[in-house]
């Protein structure tokens, strides 16, 4: 276990967003409450069974409790990771759950605390004593992941994973990886009055035409 630990610094730095979705608030910086049984293969073929492990909102990471401390995983190492009630998967350096699985192709999700709507709230609440302040930014250096009465906002971006390759949900995107005589039908979907990117009957239909 030590080869694919690092020490972790709870704190939140701002990064690159794309297709996202309000996915309610949360109280803990942390997908459970409290550390959970977790097994991990690694992509060596080597199974690990961890009695305290996490997923960090901050970054889709793995966490680790060792003793008193949390321990980020080096995700290179991992190719999956399954606690009770779901399943991840590594994609790029954060974890996904699969949402659903047609054949070969799965969609994916992740979810991380949306930093820009939390620092937002932060200043318009006037909670600054934590902020550096700059003429466009503001970069929150330290948030206490213990503090219950805190909630975060997050997000979830969905993803596809078509032939073992990540694509982000994008129409153009979608559109050149189909054949000419399945566009039709996915926009036929995109401009249904009630269509959402979030939308999991619609990603359901939509990744549908890639086994078709």
């Amino acid at each position: 276990m030590k080869k694919i630990l690092t020490p972790i610094l709870l704190s939140f730095v701002g990064y690159q967003l794309f297709a996202q979705h309000f996915a309610g608030y949360s109280n803990s910086t942390t997908v459970y409450p409290t550390y959970q049984p977790a097994k991990i293969t690694l992509y060596n073929g080597k199974t690990i069974f961890q009695k305290e492990a996490n997923v960090f909102l901050k970054n889709g990471k793995l966490l680790f409790r060792k003793g008193k401390l949390d321990m980020e995983a080096n995700m290179k190492q991992i190719q999956s990771v399954e606690f009770a009630d779901r399943f991840y998967v590594r994609m790029d350096t954060m974890l996904a759950t699969v949402t659903d699985t047609i054949g070969k192709n799965r969609i994916l999700c992740t979810t991380t605390i949306d930093l820009d709507a939390y620092q937002s709230r932060m200043v318009n609440e006037r909670v600054i004593s934590n902020f550096e302040i700059g003429n466009t930014q503001v970069s929150a250096s330290t948030v206490d992941p213990n503090n219950e009465n805190e909630t975060y906002p997050l997000v979830n971006t969905y993803y596809f994973e078509i032939d073992g390759k990540i694509i982000k949900l994008h129409e153009r995107t979608l559109l050149r990886k189909l054949p000419k005589e399945k566009r039709n039908r996915l926009n036929f979907y995109i401009q249904m009055p009630d269509f959402s990117w979030a939308d999991r009957n619609y990603l359901r239909k939509i990744l549908q035409l890639f086994e078709e």
